[in-house]
């Protein structure tokens, strides 16, 4: 049962960074998928080289490597967070006045 909790929080927590990177379009569907994965291949070389460094940190402090579910969790986490920003900045600059 505890496997099949982790799954589904794992899950949900893909589909919500997916929801977060989503660039949207409207009535522009082939549009809105191509900026999407333009957007997702800019941001994961960023997180993907924090995540080396996080785990040989967690590999100098502790001596075990990280599993592959705790570095994709903080993997999809920090994407999350720098999603947030981007959105941030877009709407700050989208609404600046001039």
């Amino acid at each position: 049962m505890k496997k099949f909790k982790e799954i589904i929080s794992f899950v949900l927590l893909v589909l919500f960074y997916l929801l977060c990177s989503f660039r949207y379009f409207p009535d522009r569907w082939a549009e809105s998928l191509v900026e999407t994965a333009i957007h997702l291949l800019q941001v994961a070389p960023f997180l993907i080289g924090a995540i080396i460094i996080i785990d040989s940190i967690m590999h100098k402090m502790s001596g075990e490597r990280l599993p592959w579910i705790n570095k994709s969790r903080i993997f999809l986490t920090l994407g999350l967070i720098v999603e947030l920003f981007i959105g941030m900045s877009n709407y700050w600059t989208q609404n600046l006045p001039g």
